[in-house]
């Protein structure tokens, strides 16, 4: 398993992008970022999917709302970031790369920031890539935004493989951590307007997609 993701890394780093260079800073910083293969898969949803409004909760750096927006000039992303830090950063990074007509950064807590958006604007996607404990309130809360045919993304959903096995956690923080995303999982297994699926690239992602009844 491990030699085929390597594998497919080295396939898709053929066509790097210079956005690809913040991945350094990264790991030397100890910012979290998507992995490659996770990029590039969100990437081709939005693609096939012909996405233009995303709303991204969790900006970190600004490397995943860059490379969304790298797929087509006329898309547009409001992205969400809590940390003063992170923000000045992102903010710098997205006009160093030349995305500051496609990307607004907004300096806030997700839980906060719904009156910081566009007045009735609706998303084509929605990625919950923040605070892992607060997922399902983000799903909430922004759920309306939803455009009709649109799709919510949660980064994350196997928490670094403890979610399916978390007797190998031995702190208590940790623990309560992976059981608050074991519980969301199953709350988007259970949620009867929206068909969702898991997909086990990066650390898991789910898919969640508005049931028209």
């Amino acid at each position: 398993m491990e030699k085929d993701i390597k594998y497919i890394e080295e396939l898709l780093f053929q066509k790097s992008s210079p956005i690809d260079a913040l991945r350094l800073y990264a790991s030397e910083h100890s910012v979290p970022i998507m992995d490659k293969i996770s990029t590039e898969f969100v990437k081709q949803m939005i693609r096939v999917k012909s996405v233009k409004n995303i709303l991204e909760i969790g900006t970190a750096i600004g490397y995943s709302s860059m490379h969304f927006a790298s797929c087509d000039s006329d898309i547009r992303i409001w992205t969400i970031e809590r940390n003063e830090e992170m923000y000045q950063l992102a903010s710098k990074n997205i006009k160093d790369y030349n995305f500051e007509t496609q990307i607004n950064v907004i300096y806030s807590d997700a839980k906060e920031a719904k009156p910081l958006l566009p007045n009735q604007q609706k998303f084509d996607l929605i990625f919950i890539d923040a605070a892992k404990a607060q997922s399902q309130k983000f799903f909430e809360l922004y759920e309306d935004l939803l455009s009709d045919d649109g799709i919510i993304i949660t980064d994350n959903v196997l928490y670094h493989g403890f979610v399916s096995d978390i007797d190998v956690v031995r702190t208590r923080n940790v623990r309560q951590m992976v059981k608050k995303v074991q519980k969301y999982n199953e709350w988007l297994m259970q949620h009867k307007d929206y068909e969702t699926t898991f997909i086990n690239i990066g650390d898991g992602m789910a898919i969640s997609k508005k049931e028209h009844n």
